[in-house]
């Protein structure tokens, strides 16, 4: 398995099946969530945010997830050669929403609730549908949390943006060859 590979993995469990032509997986099991990506993209599509959303849905995300470090080490078992690598990856999911309520205290709550839905959706699978062994759970190197940070919401013509950052660490476990 690759550092790609495992991006991949990770953003097909947030956002469904990749689509090539757009470079986006855009069919998320998590509601409020539009697209997600592995990069930022070049043209902000404000469409992507309420992708697959019923008309009039008032908050909507876009996610780019980020493997941004990388920690490898090896486990020696059996022999010279025997034993199994591990790989640590510190991913950051940025969760750029839109919000089109009518009061931004209620774009804050939507907010609240996503992270609520990001978060129960990752605990119920801590391989994250295969990607990796494990996402979120206590590491050798100590990464054993889960973060999350928010940025300062905005509001310009009755549409509040805001940000919200989730970092958690993952690995695998590869067998030495």
């Amino acid at each position: 398995m690759s550092v790609a590979t495992a991006l991949d993995g990770i953003c097909r469990y947030f956002g469904g099946p990749y689509d090539p032509d757009t470079r986006t997986y855009r069919a998320s099991p998590v509601a409020g969530v539009g697209v997600v990506r592995r990069a930022f993209p070049k043209r902000d599509d404000h469409a992507d945010y309420f992708r697959g959303m019923e008309l009039g849905t008032r908050t909507g995300c876009q996610i780019v997830a980020t493997i941004y470090r990388q920690q490898e080490f090896r486990i020696a078992l059996g022999g010279e050669h025997g034993g199994w690598k591990q790989r640590n990856f510190d991913v950051e999911l940025a969760c750029f929403i839109r919000s089109r309520t009518s009061h931004a205290e209620d774009a804050q709550d939507d907010v609240y609730d996503l992270q609520d839905a990001l978060l129960e959706w990752m605990r119920l699978d801590r391989t994250l549908g295969g990607a990796v062994f494990q996402a979120g759970e206590h590491m050798t190197n100590g990464s054993n949390v889960i973060g999350i940070s928010y940025g300062q919401p905005e509001t310009k013509a009755e549409l509040t943006k805001s940000f919200m950052s989730i970092t958690f660490s993952a690995c695998e476990l590869i067998p030495n060859a």
